[in-house]
């Protein structure tokens, strides 16, 4: 299968500050890649480069085989979206659902507005969203609700990418399986691939096949989300592992592993 995205050696740095160093993977065509790490780890920032919303230090973003950079951003976003953690603060408060999308279309499309209409339409109903949700703003919307938006919107351009930075995190354990069921069968219904960004490997264990995980900026292990929590390689993937919630889980012993585990790497 060939690769839809790959990112060759990025390298990331804000002034003396390195926040990606040297990260290479490649996407499968309809494939779902976790990049996973706790906050600084560098996942978020590689994800931006994906999108072209951060220009990288070095090393080069490649889709379907061409390299992207400076002056590819609007045709990029024909092919690669991304769906950001806060649906809230991603939306316009003053569009609805319908707006939104409608706005999105006409950008990039040259239909009428029978054929908008449609595509709307067809667009809300595969995210599960009813005529009075299309309409409504989102602040009369529920977490949920607005991810859904969110989604549709990120699908209306047709991509061949999605880029799900945190997508499920700020929402209650009974959406985010909803949203996950969703993505599944997105993904399998439109053969778009994924590009998952996350902490919680139970959850990337739902929606992924691959999983990079990240640590200060390093990719530190390549591997399955199966194997990750099965067999752990890299000190710092047993201790993600460990910190899963568990019955016999101790918090204080995962913060004593952190500390060791800065120790051993040399990063106090």
């Amino acid at each position: 299968m060939t690769n839809v995205l790959e990112a060759v050696e990025l390298v990331k740095r804000f002034g003396t500050n390195t926040a990606v160093e040297n990260v290479s993977f490649a996407l499968r065509a309809g494939g779902s890649l976790a990049l996973v790490g706790e906050s600084g780890s560098g996942k978020t920032t590689v994800a931006r480069m994906l999108v072209g919303l951060e220009e990288a230090t070095s090393g080069k973003v490649v889709h379907e085989g061409m390299p992207t950079g400076r002056g590819t951003r609007r045709a990029l976003a024909r092919r690669i979206q991304m769906v950001f953690q806060d649906p809230y603060l991603s939306l316009d408060p003053r569009l609805s659902a319908t707006d939104a999308l409608s706005r999105v279309l006409r950008l990039h499309f040259d239909e009428n507005s029978a054929a908008r209409r449609a595509r709307i339409a067809e667009l809300l109903d595969s995210v599960n969203l009813s005529s009075r949700e299309a309409n409504a703003l989102p602040r009369a919307l529920s977490g949920g609700q607005r991810q859904r938006i969110a989604i549709a919107r990120a699908l209306a351009v047709e991509p061949r990418v999605l880029v799900l930075d945190e997508a499920t995190s700020a929402l209650d354990v009974s959406v985010q399986a909803q949203i996950l069921t969703l993505l599944n069968r997105i993904r399998e219904e439109r053969e778009v691939a994924y590009v998952f960004v996350a902490h919680d490997l139970a959850v990337v264990r739902e929606v992924c096949d691959d999983l990079l995980v990240m640590y200060r900026g390093l990719a530190v292990e390549s591997t399955t989300p199966g194997d990750a929590i099965d067999a752990p390689r890299h000190p710092y993937t047993r201790l993600l592992v460990e910190s899963l919630p568990r019955p016999g889980w101790d918090p204080a012993r995962i913060a004593d592993r952190r500390r060791e585990l800065e120790k051993e790497i040399g990063r106090v």
